[in-house]
């Protein structure tokens, strides 16, 4: 009893000291794997700390970098403004500018154009050379001049007009001539100054002039020649005749027409101003030509063969010559 007893208890303790050495052992082995990292968690834990070091760092780098870049933008977006705003002013500098060049430019031709306006005024005055004209027209009226007496009649006050430009003194006659067996020989208006009421009084005569009779070539020149040579002419003022016509006189009257013009060139009143006879002819047919044009030769005038307006060839007829030559 007493022996087994004994052997129990010696089992027990031989399985408590197993129990204990298995213990023991477990212990030891989980010491061994352990321990490197009980050695490593100081610096584990410096390393986390130096991570969470890192992170703040980086997050305050990143916080500054978008402050940066926000920076940056604002910048580019003033930048942008100011490019904008310069770039406005731009246009309103160029348009200033344009604006200012053509005032420039149209100034530059006013002041440049009155001194050439009054130049080229000087330059027609010089050309009659004197300040006073006595101008008579002398003006076939037959059936064939029906379109030459329109036009006078429409253009006689800008005549009237451009010649006292020409010469501030001046006085203007007419003779309206057809041909013997007509409803007349020659119609007159005399000389007179171009003031008060004889500028209406002579546009009221030219106004009711008709074209009629003629019917054969030759016209009664010579007469309307003769009763405007007779006018009552200024002995101190250019005196100036013009023939308007598409006929010659009548062969035998043709001579005594080129002597009352050389007559009338040639008289000096004051032995200073000058006397002419021009001629405009205003058909293309050719066997008048000759005449007209010798009876402006002879009396000191121009020959103008009429085409366009009635004021251009009136105009030919006195300023292509130099009134103060013989």
């Amino acid at each position: 009893m007493m022996s087994r007893q004994r052997r129990n208890l010696e089992v027990i303790s031989i399985s408590a000291l197993d129990l204990f050495a298995s213990a023991l052992g477990v212990f030891i082995l989980m010491s061994v794997v352990l321990f490197p990292y009980y050695l490593r968690q100081p610096s584990t834990e410096k390393d986390l700390q130096g991570a969470r070091a890192n992170q703040a760092a980086a997050g305050i780098s990143l916080s500054d970098a978008q402050q940066v870049a926000s920076e940056a933008q604002d910048a580019m977006a003033e930048a942008e403004a100011r490019r904008s705003k310069a770039r406005d002013e731009l246009q309103r500098a160029e348009a200033s500018l344009a604006e200012a060049e053509q005032v420039r430019a149209v100034s530059a031709r006013r002041v440049k154009k009155e001194p050439e306006k009054k130049a080229a005024d000087d330059e027609e005055k010089g050309r009659i050379n004197v300040g006073d004209l006595d101008i008579v027209f002398v003006l076939d009226t037959t059936a064939s001049m029906k379109r030459v007496i329109q036009d006078v009649q429409e253009n006689l006050l800008g005549i009237v007009r451009v010649l006292h430009r020409l010469a501030p003194s001046l006085n203007v006659g007419f003779v309206a001539y057809r041909d013997r067996r007509d409803a007349y020989l020659t119609r007159t208006f005399q000389l007179a100054p171009m003031t008060g009421g004889n500028l209406k009084r002579i546009q009221v005569f030219v106004e009711r002039l008709r074209a009629a009779g003629g019917g054969d070539v030759p016209e009664a020149v010579d007469s309307a020649l003769s009763v405007a040579k007779n006018m009552p002419w200024r002995t101190t003022a250019l005196g100036w005749i013009i023939v308007v016509g598409d006929a010659p006189a009548h062969r035998g009257n043709q001579n005594k027409v080129f002597n009352m013009a050389r007559n009338f060139h040639l008289y000096a009143p004051s032995g200073v101003v000058q006397r002419r006879v021009s001629a405009i002819y205003t058909t293309r047919k050719r066997y008048g030509r000759g005449f007209f044009r010798k009876m402006a030769e002879v009396g000191g005038g121009d020959f103008v063969d009429h085409q366009g307006r009635m004021i251009e060839s009136v105009l030919l007829s006195i300023l292509t010559q130099d009134p103060s030559s013989s």
